[in-house]
């Protein structure tokens, strides 16, 4: 080992290794210590291969489920890799799951407890009920981007669906609620059906996502939902004016690219809605725009209308995560005045 430790390697506190002609040369106590398979004199490891030919000169490598951070140094003879563990975050994926799983409990019995204590028509309740609305659109964000990071994925059960009926129902419920707060939500399409292959809960959650963030967005009070079949493809407008997508970006979203729009700067919230609303049409193999247009938010989803599972699919009932809540009423509540909160009276 003594063979291995170059003096002028030592003088480096993070791991250090000299690389010549594919071969390693010599590493410090450091590097030894993360990677106890080096040798002098045996071919570069194929973990650090990336690391020695990358343009960059630094970034990251994996070694047995730990990344690494490097940077390299590159001489005419030889090459000099440093490279230290990356920042880990000490929450463990099983202790999410078990936070997320948790929390949902807790705010079902929270709620449960401040009904009881208050009653119907009693001061402050209303306001409670928003503000668990929106914890609980917060938690379920927080889960579904812990499942998205997760080896199983975000569970994805396409069905032959009609999306143009979905769009109806979600904006029939979503309508009436905005209305409340001076929003007026009016839907376009010819269509008397758009079948296509989709997840009926995810799209929901999409729809209402976008439904959202235009009404929050919305100059005037005024947002626009139209429904369109072009090329193959379901198309989706939202804006404040039911205008459509010029020529070349609509090209762009029919061959299935994600064209780069002007995203509207977050003003509130956690930032995780335009993630996961990607996230959704990535699934279903579409494309997403999102940009600002006169002050309000102009988005277009690109969907696939087939191939179509001619067979019929038995849709068994997922678990209620909602907790019988309305899912439009927990999407929408950061726009939703506190008279939709209120409980009814006995």
């Amino acid at each position: 080992m003594s063979d291995a430790m170059h003096s002028h390697l030592e003088r480096f506190p993070e791991g250090a290794i000299e690389v010549a002609q594919g071969r390693i040369l010599g590493f410090n106590r450091a590097a030894h210590s993360q990677l106890p398979e080096l040798a002098v004199g045996m071919e570069t490891p194929e973990f650090l291969s990336g690391s020695l030919s990358d343009p960059e000169g630094a970034g990251t490598f994996s070694h047995n489920g730990a990344l690494y951070l490097f940077s390299r140094v590159s001489g005419r003879e030889r090459d000099l890799l440093l490279f230290r563990p990356a920042p880990q975050s000490s929450l463990t994926q099983r202790q999410l799951d078990g936070f997320v799983r948790q929390m949902r409990g807790f705010l079902q019995d929270i709620l449960l407890e401040f009904e009881s204590v208050s009653g119907p028509g009693r001061d402050g309740m209303d306001t409670f009920s928003k503000s668990f609305c929106r914890v609980y659109r917060l938690l379920s964000n927080l889960d579904f981007l812990r499942a998205m990071g997760s080896p199983e994925g975000v569970p994805f059960r396409p069905v032959t669906m009609d999306l143009a009926g979905l769009c109806r129902r979600l904006t029939q419920e979503a309508g009436f609620l905005l209305e409340e707060a001076g929003i007026r939500l009016t839907f376009r399409c010819s269509l008397p059906s758009l079948l296509i292959p989709g997840d009926p809960e995810l799209l929901q959650k999409l729809i209402l996502a976008l439904l959202s963030n235009a009404a929050k967005a919305a100059p005037g009070g005024q947002v626009v939902l139209s429904l369109s079949s072009r090329g193959g493809r379901a198309l989706l407008t939202l804006g404040d004016s039911g205008q459509e997508l010029a020529g070349g970006s609509l090209e762009a979203l029919f061959s299935g690219g994600q064209p780069e729009g002007q995203i509207p700067p977050p003003q509130e919230g956690a930032g995780m809605g335009l993630t996961i609303a990607r996230h959704i049409v990535s699934l279903h193999g579409g494309a997403l725009l999102l940009e600002e247009r006169g002050g309000g938010l102009f988005a277009v989803v690109s969907l696939p209308t087939g191939p179509l599972d001619p067979r019929l699919t038995v849709q068994s009932p997922r678990t209620e995560e909602a907790g019988g809540l309305s899912p439009a009423l927990v999407e929408l509540s950061d726009v939703l005045p506190l008279s939709l909160f209120q409980m009814d009276e006995e």
